[in-house]
Formats: structure tokens, C-alpha cells, sequence
């Protein structure tokens, strides 16, 4: 392992907030589910504040130790704090895995790091793909391929605990033109930042952290009205218009999806998941859509 340690690295800090890491790449791919490239150019940028952490991310940090001791009963190795790391030639890359990997069964291991262990927890499980392989969501993917990238490791290994409280492992192998990939796209992403060489804002778009994002830049109210130009204008009350079209569509097939189901867990469709039915605390299932459903437009019913 090459990378250099880094010290008083903390989310939000100033040295964070100067350099790329591996919980960032994903928004910067337009991949991430919880951050989108305007909302973290804001933050990195200093206009908006840090995320506050969720229920999803306290979960996965009380049960991080949990999955990461059931991996390593599964492996001879040692687990060691994962910590924070730049790359030896780029400081402004950085990761902060989960644990590092010391493979007691090799003997020409270093005793750093021989490999990575990445740590997830999730309530959903349709983008994951069979245990032992490297289909995973595509924003860890590209989360564990920096890590790899910043700390000169070929190997890292994902534990996650999915529903029903089954454990799964995954093995990422690291690919050098991936890599390059995300590396540039995240070095053109900083150097757009405030007072970097090619600063520029990035375009609104519709991920819901831009719409918090553009709130959090305009918290006041003050007693003035704006004109909206006439396609702003349009385009608002067009969009209100087919959503509400849209959702008592989207409602009334809930219902019949419902209905046909029974009691069944899932509905699939030429073998693939449409919806599962799920529990909820008031005790009555509810039906919640597969992550990615199939496209339609070349079947006949």
C-alpha cells in the first residue's frame, strides 16, 4: 500500500472539504441517491452546510462492527481500523475505508494492507447482485474503485447485511482504466469550485439534495414578488400538472398491483421483480417498486 496517512480528517473539516473522496465520487458521477453534483459543489464550495446524519447512515455505523466481525470470521486475516489516506502524488485525493485486510495466509503479505473491507447496510436489495460477485450499486462501485485507486490496492471485498438480516459478500477487483475514469471526471469537478481554474457552478437538476441544496442557499422570506419568465413559467405549471396526472396513475396501479398480488412477497414479470410487498408498523404490507424495472416499449401484451 502507497498511500500516505492523514490526520484530523473528519467530514466538514477544511481539509475535507479541499479534497476528493470516496463518499463524494458517486455525486460527481450523478450516481448517488443522497447527493447530487450541485448540492455537493454548494458544500464543498462552503454555501450550504454539512448533511445531517439519517436514520439510514446511524444504522450502518452501530451495526458497521457487527457485519465487519462476521466477514472476518469468514477469512484468515487481520481487520485493522481502516483510518484516512491521500495518495502519495495527488493530496487532493482521499479515502477513508471501512477496515484494512492483512491476509494471515500470505506470507509476502506487507502487514499494512493487503486489500480492503467496505461495510454496508441497505433495506433494499434489487441492485445486489449474487454473493461472490461484484455486482453491487453502482455508486458503492464506485466508492470502493477510489479507495482502491487512493491507496495503490488491487483488491477490496464489500460486506453488506441486506433485509431479512442475511449476509452477503462481494469482491471488487481494481480496474486501472475505471479508475482513470473517475479520477478525471473528479479532478475536473474540483477544479470548478470557487477560485479553482475552470469555476463554474453546475447545472440544476432534479435529484431532491439540488431542491435542498437551492433551499438551504435562500432560507429567508422577504415580502417581494418575482416575475417568472414565460418558459419558467410553462414548464412549472405543465410538470405540476402531469405529476399529479401521473401520480393518480401511478395509484390506481398500486392498487390493482395490490390486489392481484394476494399475499405473495414479490411480482415479476418475465422473471424480473416489478414490486414486493413489505411490512410496515402499522402491520399492514404496502407495495414498494423494484429499484429497476424493465422497459416495455418492444413487448406486445
Amino acid at each position: 500500500m502507497s498511500a500516505v496517512p492523514l490526520k484530523n480528517f473528519e467530514p466538514g473539516s477544511p481539509e475535507w472539504m479541499t479534497r476528493m473522496t470516496a463518499s463524494k465520487v458517486a455525486a460527481v458521477l450523478g450516481l448517488s441517491p443522497w447527493e447530487s453534483r450541485f448540492s455537493l459543489w454548494q458544500r464543498m464550495a462552503g454555501y450550504v452546510p454539512p448533511q445531517e446524519a439519517t436514520d439510514a447512515t446511524r444504522r450502518g455505523h452501530y451495526l458497521e462492527d457487527a457485519v465487519a466481525t462476521w466477514w472476518a470470521d469468514q477469512h484468515p486475516c487481520i481487520l485493522l481500523p481502516g483510518g484516512a489516506w491521500q495518495h502519495p502524488d495527488r493530496s487532493w485525493q482521499a479515502a477513508s475505508p471501512d477496515r484494512l485486510i492483512v491476509d494471515t495466509d500470505n506470507p509476502t503479505s506487507s502487514g499494512i494492507a493487503d486489500a480492503l473491507l467496505e461495510v454496508k447496510t441497505t433495506a433494499v436489495d434489487d441492485e445486489w447482485g449474487a454473493a461472490g460477485t461484484d455486482e453491487i450499486p453502482p455508486y458503492y462501485r464506485a466508492q470502493v474503485v477510489w479507495q482502491l485507486d487512493t491507496l495503490g490496492l488491487q483488491t477490496a471485498y464489500v460486506a453488506v447485511l441486506l433485509p431479512r438480516l442475511e449476509f452477503r459478500e462481494y469482491v471488487i477487483q481494481y480496474k486501472a482504466d475505471e479508475a482513470a475514469y473517475i479520477r478525471g471526471e473528479a479532478k475536473a469537478f474540483l477544479d470548478s469550485l470557487p477560485g479553482g481554474p475552470d469555476e463554474q457552478r453546475p447545472d440544476l437538476d432534479g435529484h431532491a439534495a439540488t431542491y435542498v441544496a437551492v433551499r438551504a442557499l435562500n432560507p429567508d422570506i422577504e415580502q417581494i414578488d418575482v416575475d417568472l419568465p414565460h418558459p419558467l413559467a410553462r414548464e412549472y405549471c405543465e410538470a405540476v400538472k402531469g405529476l399529479r396526472a401521473a401520480q393518480n396513475r401511478h395509484d390506481l396501479a398500486r392498487v390493482e398491483i395490490a390486489d392481484f398480488m394476494g399475499t405473495a412477497r414479490r411480482a415479476l414479470w418475465d422473471g424480473r421483480s416489478i414490486a414486493t410487498r413489505r411490512a410496515s408498523r402499522s402491520g399492514d404490507p404496502y407495495v414498494q417498486a423494484a429499484a429497476r424495472l424493465p422497459e416495455f416499449e418492444d413487448v406486445t401484451a
